[in-house]
């Protein structure tokens, strides 16, 4: 080097973090996930030469062949959707056993490296990498995982400043329990857990403890592996095909609403306002999954004061109509309009969201449209404005004055984001017009579901395949709802092509993800509906015996697919086929249990029960109690069905109170298959004028006979004449349709 190099040195070098990076010092603890890269340290010459000291020195600990090795897992751990997952679990195992293997541990670095071979090795279990032979490293995890856990666990209790850790091995041990169908084991060790917290523990510790509890009541029961003794966590299948509540016996669900009562009193008594609120939701979860409607408005009376929201009734179910109002729920634009409200706060944002779609799922049920309408609005308002952004991998934090925040993991954005168009279409229950909501929330959200297959799933860093696979089989569940409610529609506007072609597209969907046996009996009613309005009521009839076999008793489709056998029966009652009358404590069995579901099976209750009354005066009342259940939950197919019933039981005695009616009903009946273009089907002309012949063919049909026997009946000519022409070319149709029955089958089989 020459003299002139030693007396102009080069500019000093500085070192620069990319895009506001964390300090050098804590790069060894960041964790790389696909969606982010790694931080990498990058040094630039300085733009000037005004400084000419050295180069700034950073000091750096040598750490440990140990400490390193329990720290790989960390930074290796990648998300279940990454190609490297399964490779970063084998790793981490080696590493960690490695650790395990050194002498002269330290306790902290011991019990650390045992909690991590547990839960690494849990989420091998969960993943069901343990029971595939290609993964022969995975082979024996279950015994070292119970061994991690009792060794962890016997450090933490030695050890007082171990404490946290103590309370992570327990949980990890009770649900390690839980997947062997050791329940009661687990359920007392959580016990334990909360009978041995202290006043000096940190909230999150508490409320963990008892947020596992009720998480223990309310899961589903692992399925059991046939070739092993160790029992798998429950399959994709089986956790998307349960919910919380579903499947636990009566005194499991109680045990719940007596462990979440617990919680919400804590967080009363600790003044923790959005712990109290969780309650409230996990309360209306757990009734909804359950089918206990009774209790669900107080419930939700209450999460919505905790959120500051009100809701007046809708006069219309139609969004806008209504506003929240309260300390929350109304403020004002610039044009000083009232708006919904959104929320800053991503868990009262995930709270909001999970409490409307379970509060209008609710008022669908039980029928009442005008308390279901301002929440869907809102709802919708929310999901306009990016809500779903708050919490993009699922989970969102408490914070608390002193202490650590406790981390809950809510439903997971994907899966609300498409449930909103389920619950949409399932709560539009209007089938009439041209582009019914119903119909059109449906088709978006399977518009949706095909979009967001394609896109990245953003999880947690500690999820595993298990995790993955539920999520994938819970969208391919509401990907099969949204089909069942497009063959609804279809079949109630008398859409025959797509409806077969929706029920095509839904046997080929649920056959290829494996939950076909989940929608058997749905699919198995899709088609006795079907077959009955396409005039084949002996294939009808046999699809209703199965469905009502194939689905649990006492369930929606169950009692759907008896009341339809029932009515379909009563239809053919003059027939000589043999099996026409049912058993009267059959009937009487689904008249009570359709009126105790509230909502359209109320009203199908009601209806049964006036078609089997031998007094005039209870089959009028029972008539009008399905009138006004299907007026307020804005049903106008089952109303268009119940004001024909009504109308033909004034036909003889008040012509003009029936001919009111039949002047509804053809108008709702004209609208069930409205085409979608603003021109009517014209089939005929007749005095100058257009016959048109379109929606409900049968129900048409049937109302135009009325009207004709109406007109001769006072002596109008003209309009008799018009009415003779119009029900023929609704004859003319009904043949038609008849004979598309008939070239699907045999004959009416």
């Amino acid at each position: 080097m020459s003299d002139n190099d030693y007396n102009n040195p080069r500019p000093s070098k500085r070192m620069r973090l990319d895009n506001n990076e964390p300090p050098p010092s804590s790069l060894s603890t960041l964790t790389a996930s696909p969606s982010t890269p790694v931080r990498r340290l990058t040094y630039n010459p300085s733009p000037t030469r005004s400084s000419q000291s050295s180069p700034t020195k950073v000091k750096l600990r040598v750490l440990q062949p140990p400490a390193l090795l329990a720290s790989l897992p960390g930074l290796l751990a990648h998300l279940p959707n990454h190609k490297s997952y399964v490779l970063s679990l084998n790793l981490s195992l080696n590493a960690l056993r490695k650790c395990l293997s050194m002498p002269a541990l330290s306790p902290e670095l011991e019990c650390r490296a045992w909690t991590g071979l547990a839960e690494i090795g849990m989420r091998v279990i969960a993943g069901g990498l343990h029971e595939m032979d290609e993964f022969s490293w995975a082979s024996g995890i279950e015994a070292e995982v119970d061994k991690a856990l009792s060794k962890g666990s016997i450090i933490a209790q030695k050890h007082p400043s171990l404490r946290p850790f103590k309370l992570h091995l327990t949980l990890l041990q009770a649900q390690f329990s839980h997947w062997q169908l050791r329940t009661k084991f687990a359920r007392t060790q959580i016990r334990n857990l909360i009978q041995s917290c202290q006043p000096s523990d940190p909230p999150y510790i508490l409320y963990s403890a008892h947020l596992a509890a009720i998480s223990l009541l309310i899961t589903p029961q692992p399925t059991p592996n046939p070739t092993s003794k160790f029992t798998l966590p429950p399959t994709p299948t089986a956790a998307a095909a349960s919910s919380p509540g579903q499947n636990k016996s009566p005194q499991d669900i109680h045990a719940a609403f007596s462990a979440v009562q617990t919680l919400e009193t804590l967080s009363i008594k600790h003044n923790h306002p959005h712990v109290t609120l969780l309650s409230h939701i996990l309360h209306l979860r757990i009734l909804v999954a359950a089918s206990m409607w009774k209790d669900a408005p107080n419930v939700i009376q209450r999460a919505e004061t905790a959120l500051g929201l009100s809701y007046a009734p809708a006069s219309t179910p139609q969004p806008g109509v209504s506003t929240p109002t309260g300390a929350k729920g109304k403020e004002k634009d610039a044009n000083g309009e009232a708006t919904f409200i959104t929320f800053d706060d991503p868990f009262e944002a995930a709270m909001a969201v999970h409490l409307l779609i379970m509060s209008v799922a609710y008022y669908t049920h039980v029928g009442l449209a005008a308390e279901a309408s301002p929440r869907l609005s809102h709802l919708h308002a929310l999901l306009d404005s990016g809500v779903l952004t708050k919490f993009p991998d699922g989970t969102v934090h408490i914070g608390f004055p002193v202490g650590p925040p406790l981390l809950v993991q809510v439903t997971h954005p994907r899966i609300l984001f498409l449930l909103a168009f389920l619950v949409s279409s399932t709560s539009k229950r209007d089938a009439v017009g041209r582009r019914p909501k119903r119909k059109v929330f449906a088709t978006e959200g399977l518009t949706s579901w095909d979009n967001e297959a394609s896109s990245e799933l953003l999880l947690p860093i500690w999820s595993t395949l298990g995790d993955l696979d539920e999520i994938e089989q819970r969208l391919a569940r509401m990907k099969a709802d949204l089909l069942c409610e497009l063959v609804a529609v279809s079949i109630m506007r008398s859409e025959f092509d797509e409806a077969e072609k929706n029920l095509s597209q839904l046997i080929a969907h649920t056959r290829t993800y494996g939950i076909f046996p989940y929608f058997s009996s749905r699919i198995t009613l899709h088609h006795a509906h079907l077959a009955h309005a396409l005039g084949r009521p002996t294939r009808a009839l046999q699809c209703y015996n199965v469905a009502a076999k194939l689905a649990d008793k006492g369930s929606f489709v169950n009692l759907s697919a008896r009341a339809g056998r029932i009515l379909l029966k009563l239809s053919r009652r003059d027939d000589d086929d043999e099996d026409r009358d049912d058993n009267e404590e059959e009937v009487e069995d689904v008249i009570t249990c359709c009126k105790a579901m509230g909502g359209t099976l109320e009203a199908v209750g009601h209806i049964v029960e006036a078609c089997m009354s031998p007094e005039i005066v209870k089959t009028k009342q029972h008539l009008k109690s399905a009138l006004t259940i299907a007026t307020q939950s804005k049903d106008n197919h089952l109303r268009a069905l119940v004001l024909a019933l009504v109308a033909s039981q004034y036909f003889y005695t008040a012509g003009d109170h029936a001919q009111q009616m039949l002047q509804t009903c053809e108008q709702l009946a004209a609208g069930l298959g409205a085409p979608p273009a603003k021109t009517s089907t014209k089939t005929g002309e007749a005095a100058g004028e257009d016959v048109v012949v379109f929606g409900n063919v049968p129900l048409g049909l049937w109302i135009g006979e009325r009207f004709l026997e109406l007109y001769k009946r006072v002596g109008k000519t003209a309009r008799a004449e018009k009415q003779a022409l119009a029900n023929a070319q609704f004859g003319k149709a009904m043949e038609a349709l008849k004979e598309r029955g008939a070239s699907l089958g045999c004959g009416n089989g």
